[in-house]
């Protein structure tokens, strides 16, 4: 199982605490101070093997080394981030129950059609307890909960900016078109040479999935991004993924295709086409809501940096 944790709430990072191999050893130091919490240089270490690691697994020990060290600086400064939603959540008195993670860890177990064994194998492979998992998890729904109060929930959208919006885009019903699809997804790795390696992965999933196995449960083992895309609008695809997609029929799964972001292995869920106009109108409120979401995001992150002690030590 790849990277459980990001499978609830992708656009959080989170913390794992996993074995980090190859890494040179130094005396562990704080590397960044945030209000009354530190960041450790072993955390930063361990979060980032962790999360690079489908692209640092076919590198040599320096050529790992390097590359870690190149993303540090960037990498620290998402875990200042990810630090400063949790205080800012507990600041508010905001907590997660037991059942709440409990119902996400099922929900979990369920997408990719584990029971209590394959979850408990998955676990150990990414290096955690149960106990740390649950941690975890509870801050990631935490983070979603402060920033659904904080940000999402302060966002509105009025008619008239609708129907700008669908005039200046120039919308129309058939522009809801739609797909929904699963991926197995690999990122394109900074050194060509290790696109033959790629290939022969993605390769072996393909073979896996026609013998029979769950595509969801394979996604979860090779993909290096949440396997579920979920239902996306035709018109915002890429020409490549489109050229594939429009072979299939539903329930079909593509044969392995490289974009300008990555290879890509597809299955096609379900389609449908055109819309009503009250589709439309819904379709475009979302697209600005979601805009209004991305930038009303950074601007929160922006203040919460502003109002904190933050001294990074790199």
């Amino acid at each position: 199982m790849k990277k459980i944790l990001f499978l609830l709430f992708p656009i959080f990072l989170f913390l794992p605490a996993v074995a980090y191999a190859e890494v040179p050893f130094v005396l562990d130091k704080v590397v960044a101070v945030v209000n009354n919490e530190v960041i450790t240089w072993s955390e930063l270490y361990q979060a980032m093997e962790f999360d690079y690691s489908s692209q640092i697994s076919s590198l040599s020990a320096g050529a790992k080394r390097k590359f870690l060290k190149d993303h540090e600086s960037g990498y620290l400064n998402k875990m200042i981030d990810m630090t400063l939603q949790v205080q800012e959540a507990k600041k508010q008195k905001m907590s997660v129950s037991g059942k709440e993670v409990d119902s996400a860890i099922n929900s979990i177990k369920k997408k990719y059609s584990m029971d209590d064994g394959a979850f408990a194998e998955a676990l150990k492979s990414e290096g955690l307890t149960l106990k740390q998992y649950r941690k975890r998890l509870s801050d990631q729904i935490l983070v979603s909960e402060v920033v659904t109060r904080e940000v999402r929930e302060k966002i509105s959208v009025s008619g008239a900016q609708v129907a700008s919006y669908i005039k200046s885009k120039d919308l129309t019903a058939g522009n809801l078109d739609t797909y929904k699809l699963a991926e197995i997804f690999f990122n394109t790795p900074e050194d060509p040479a290790q696109k033959q390696a790629i290939e022969k992965k993605a390769d072996e999933a393909l073979q896996k999935i026609r013998a029979g196995a769950d595509f969801m449960t394979i996604a979860g083992k090779y993909s290096q991004s949440d396997p579920d895309i979920g239902v996306i609008k035709k018109d915002v695809l890429s020409t490549e993924m489109l050229a594939v997609i429009s072979k299939m029929k539903i329930g079909d799964v593509s044969q392995p295709f490289w974009t300008g972001n990555g290879l890509y292995i597809l299955k096609l869920e379900d389609e449908s086409s055109g819309g009503s106009p009250m589709d439309l109108e819904s379709d475009a409120k979302k697209e600005l809501v979601e805009a209004k979401f991305e930038k009303n995001y950074k601007l929160w992150l922006k203040d919460l940096r502003e109002r904190s002690y933050i001294e990074i030590r790199l």
